[in-house]
């Protein structure tokens, strides 16, 4: 279900992304950031989409308490966003999750950021000038 979260944000996949979620769900980004419910999670990442051309979420250090059908987790996140300007910004944080099971399916029933930070933003890039390829990297 995190990788769900990340894949479903970064590839701007609706489908994926609001399968996540309980229809009940709470997403708190920050502490005036706080959206409840389905329609509101989805609209909070259509602005996100509209206002970063390309996000790129990381996760690690994931842990998981199961209690019947109800679950807590931590996650710990970095984020790189491209800015309008072409900028980009990297930040992060920590995920504090309660999790429900509903019909076989885990999702996400709340999702708290904790420790945010954002980090100045980097040069403008629209992306690597050169990747080397497999057969180059050996040259």
């Amino acid at each position: 279900m995190a990788h769900d979260y990340c894949v479903g944000a970064d590839h701007r996949d609706r489908v994926r992304w609001e399968t996540i979620w309980t229809t009940d769900a709470v997403w708190e980004t920050g502490s005036d950031r706080i959206f409840t419910g389905i329609d509101a999670i989805r609209a909070a990442v259509e602005q996100q989409w509209q206002t970063f051309p390309i996000m790129q979420h990381a996760t690690a250090n994931q842990t998981v308490q199961i209690h019947g059908d109800r679950a807590t987790g931590r996650s710990d996140v970095v984020v790189l966003a491209q800015l309008p300007d072409h900028r980009w910004s990297v930040g992060g944080g920590t995920y504090v999750d309660e999790y429900r099971r509903e019909e076989g399916t885990w999702r996400i029933a709340r999702r708290r950021v904790t420790r945010p930070f954002d980090l100045a933003p980097m040069a403008p890039s629209d992306g690597p000038l050169h990747v080397d390829g497999p057969d180059e990297a050996h040259a």
